[in-house]
């Protein structure tokens, strides 16, 4: 498959002698958010999809980015199977029971085969 994408570098880390803050730094966590925006881009056009799915998609995926950022101290795009679970059964438990009210499970999946594609990622969590 031929897919156009502009290859992102993540920065590198500063080193923890030069600032203590950035220790367990995720070097995705500022540019998570163009990466999303890029996926959602190279999606609409791919596809065709509906500025409401586009909308949906983002709504998911930021919602994902945010939870990875809060409780486990990376962004979506470093996630691994595990944490994409229990972002889920989080969800779930919080109140959203109702499969309408989860976040896109199709979205998610989707997101991480583009950057497996677009070698962004080695391996894709949601394979499994």
């Amino acid at each position: 498959m031929n897919m156009t994408a502009i290859r992102l570098q993540a920065p590198a880390p500063a080193s923890s002698k030069e600032s203590p803050r950035l220790e367990g730094y995720d070097s995705w966590e500022f540019i998570s958010g163009s990466v999303v925006q890029r996926f959602l881009d190279y999606y609409w056009v791919k596809h065709g999809v509906s500025q409401d799915t586009l909308k949906a998609y983002r709504t998911d995926l930021i919602a994902l980015d945010r939870w990875m950022l809060i409780f486990r101290r990376k962004t979506l795009v470093t996630a691994c199977e595990q944490d994409i679970r229990e972002f889920l059964t989080a969800k779930y438990n919080a109140g959203h029971r109702s499969l309408s009210n989860l976040p896109s499970l199709s979205c998610i999946k989707r997101f991480y085969f583009y950057l497996l594609e677009g070698g962004f990622r080695a391996d894709d969590p949601t394979e499994n």
